[in-house]
């Protein structure tokens, strides 16, 4: 008996340490794209933090730069302004983006890490996909992968 709990006990520290490294990695990894993705915008443009704000300024336009999480594989639709939802294999999550696009500026929305293309909603039944080069709700939604074409292109 007292081996059958030393074995649970062992399992259960090898589960959690399996789970802590996922995560630890999961959050290194947005970082680096982060990272990586502020230091793509300094090389077209200028890139700033005002009151807790990414802004970035490219011909003479200002832009806030928005992060949005969507997980390897997840899809995201984008079913209104406000109303975002994010799919994965198991379940199906709405999210209210109202606080997410609440100011004046034109928005560069940045998904990461997903590889998944973006769809929206036209109206109640017709889908697109988004496409970078193609605004909507006064904001470019491009996968982190796509923001150097967006920029090489000079669509902004």
């Amino acid at each position: 008996m007292p081996t059958e709990i030393i074995l649970v006990i062992i399992l259960a520290i090898v589960i959690l340490s399996i789970i802590g490294y996922a995560s630890f990695h999961q959050k290194k990894k947005s970082e680096e794209i982060k990272e990586s993705t502020i230091e793509l915008l300094k090389t077209y443009g200028e890139f700033s933090h005002e009151h807790k704000k990414h802004l970035f300024k490219i011909n003479g336009k200002t832009y806030q730069i928005l992060f949005f999480y969507c997980a390897t594989n997840s899809d995201l639709t984008i079913n209104s302004k406000k109303i975002w939802e994010v799919r994965d294999a198991s379940k199906s999550n709405l999210i209210d983006q109202t606080h997410f696009l609440k100011t004046d500026y034109p928005k560069i929305v940045i998904v990461y890490p997903t590889t998944v293309k973006i769809k929206r909603y036209l109206n109640e039944n017709e889908l697109e996909f988004v496409s970078y080069k193609k605004p909507f709700y006064d904001m470019y939604v491009v996968r982190h992968f796509e923001l150097d074409d967006l920029l090489k292109e000079d669509i902004l």
